[in-house]
């Protein structure tokens, strides 16, 4: 357990630590939608932590905000990748329609009792943003490539979680997902530069 909660732990100051540094130039909107995909990860990994150490009515929460970060982490990722790839600036409506559609695919998912379509929208989520860094490689942009890496590791952290046992995945996964959200942070770096000049 002191595995876990330390993964967790790295996992939740990692996903803060990189909203904070990396995603204050961006533009209220977009910075808003990375914020959901990171806060929700580092939140939900927090309480996590709690949760190994013993504070058992913690359960229902970690496992509703694991749902959610299964589910509207993935869609923001998603716009938020796409915003940047395609240096499109997020409105009002971008910002609202991605978490109205995050929300209700958490809730209709949870409503309905669909929990193995949860493992879906992750693994969805990352082919499209791969699709949309390649298309961003074709433009030459440094903040594509980041993504195309962020998004192979996150791949691998899902291939993990849904392959191994979940005790033998548990850490790495963590692990992967921090090293993916360093990357993605990257990739807000360096917005707008070429590849080669």
């Amino acid at each position: 357990m002191i595995l876990h909660s330390l993964s967790e732990l790295i996992l939740s100051v990692t996903a803060f630590a990189v909203f904070l540094i990396f995603f204050q130039k961006q533009p209220i909107y977009g910075r808003l939608i990375w914020g959901v995909f990171l806060i929700t990860i580092s939140i939900t990994s927090l309480l996590t932590v709690f949760w190994y150490l013993g504070l058992e009515v913690l359960s229902p929460v970690v496992g509703s905000l694991r749902r959610l970060e299964d589910t509207l982490g993935p869609l923001c990722m998603l716009v938020g990748t796409w915003l940047l790839v395609s240096h499109l600036i997020a409105t009002r409506f971008t910002f609202w329609a991605t978490i109205g559609t995050g929300t209700g695919l958490f809730l209709g998912l949870a409503w309905f009792r669909l929990n193995p379509l949860v493992q879906v929208v992750q693994p969805l989520c990352i082919v499209i943003a791969l699709l949309i860094a390649c298309y961003g490689l074709l433009q030459r942009q440094k903040s594509a490539l980041w993504v195309v890496i962020a998004m192979t590791i996150l791949a691998l952290s899902a291939k993990l979680r849904l392959g191994l046992s979940p005790s033998a995945a548990h850490d790495p996964y963590h692990l992967l997902v921090a090293v993916s959200a360093f990357c993605l942070g990257k990739a807000v770096q360096t917005e707008g530069r070429l590849l080669f000049k």
